[in-house]
């Protein structure tokens, strides 16, 4: 290893400070190609100054803590440390307003309306107002499924309490029930903008948050693969940049009418599954180099 190799952390949270299975299988393949590679826990992470790149995997409690993630990642830029995915990316995906700015595009997704914190509505008339007989309500910033929950027309009134917790807790979504969701939510994998693999996450019968049943090997169609990309190529309009700048994206939806109706766009820490096809952790690692290489280069000119 040579002086000038950048030295690279893999953010993770605090539960999985020695990483996940993805995280452990990625560092492994970063140190065979010659490279320093450590685990940094974002809550914990001290002195950034010896990072050149970090890698942003599984920090999956950052909405635990907003302001402080936040803090992070100013540390990052002021530390003029590279961050994969780029901060700016990072920031408007973390917050799900990026809901309106996909649907002002044309991309295929639930309806919906973000309220700010400290908003008092009634859950029934946004029910009724919207045409909706079953909402989904959920933290406008939040990961998996945590304190997200189901309404409808006819529950909403005993909900309002809960649903006034929500909104004095932090901004909140309220999201049109999709049906679909009981045959499984589906996921694309896309390493710098091209295709990899793809899976079906099944729900547990009778809550649609409850994501505990194994996931199916699943294989889209060439249709489904090109309207998932079409997704992350709409939304690099919105931040300056093209899918093959993004080391990993990830692209959730059900399935109406022969086409994806797209439930999230994941492009902070999303689990990747990399151990679900073969070759897929060196295909990460080599992209991933593949990019940060360019970038040196293109600075040194």
């Amino acid at each position: 290893m040579t002086s000038d190799q950048p030295h690279i952390g893999i953010i993770t949270d605090e539960e999985y400070a020695d990483l996940t299975e993805d995280g452990q299988a990625i560092a492994t393949e970063i140190k065979n190609q010659g490279y320093q590679v450590d685990p940094v826990v974002w809550s914990d992470a001290g002195d950034l100054s010896s990072y050149d790149i970090v890698l942003i995997r599984s920090c999956w409690d950052y909405h635990t803590d907003f302001a402080e993630f936040q803090s992070f990642l100013e540390k990052l830029e002021e530390n003029g440390v590279t961050a994969y995915n780029p901060v700016p990316v990072i920031r408007w995906n973390a917050h799900k307003s990026y809901y309106s700015d996909l649907e002002d595009v044309g991309v295929p997704i639930p309806p919906s309306v973000c309220l700010e914190r400290g908003t008092e509505i009634s859950l029934k008339k946004i029910l009724r107002e919207q045409g909706w007989d079953k909402a989904v309500i959920k933290p406008a910033v939040g990961a998996g499924s945590a304190g997200v929950w189901r309404t409808s027309i006819g529950e909403a009134k005993n909900d309002q309490a809960r649903f006034n917790i929500a909104c004095a807790d932090g901004d909140t979504v309220v999201q049109q029930f999709v049906p679909e969701i009981s045959q499984g939510e589906r996921s694309i994998v896309f390493i710098r903008g091209e295709y990899s693999h793809a899976w079906n996450d099944l729900t547990k019968p009778g809550d649609f948050s409850d994501f505990t049943e194994p996931d199916l090997d699943y294989d889209p169609n060439t249709d489904i693969i090109k309207s998932a990309r079409a997704v992350l190529e709409q939304a690099c309009t919105f931040l300056a940049c093209e899918p093959a700048d993004l080391p990993y994206a990830r692209v959730d939806y059900v399935e109406r009418d022969n086409d994806i109706l797209v439930l999230e766009l994941e492009l902070i820490e999303p689990y990747l599954g990399l151990a679900r096809e073969d070759g897929a952790v060196e295909t990460f690692v080599s992209s991933f180099v593949e990019l940060f290489r360019d970038i040196k280069i293109n600075a040194s000119r």
